[in-house]
């Protein structure tokens, strides 16, 4: 996704969406409490994305080598909301 803005509201919990060329979107939901200035808002929501995209990885990357197939295919976490 290409990086157009971002923006940081501030309803009942911080929020910072990360806006992509396209229409594209990632929206962060902090916890509520929350009183810090944005740009440390921002990097608290930047390092929860980067988490985010690690998670799953070593176990999806094993089961790959284990039997064979590509480790490029949907991850399912089985966590539900």
């Amino acid at each position: 996704m290409q990086m157009m803005g971002v923006v940081v509201s501030r309803d009942q919990a911080p929020v910072v969406e990360f806006r992509g060329e396209g229409g594209e979107c990632i929206t962060v939901t902090l916890q509520a409490g929350h009183t810090l200035p944005e740009d440390e808002l921002i990097a608290k929501a930047r390092a929860m994305m980067v988490q985010v995209a690690q998670f799953g990885t070593d176990q999806i990357n094993n089961a790959a080598m284990s039997d064979g197939s590509s480790a490029d295919g949907v991850i399912q976490s089985g966590m539900s909301g």
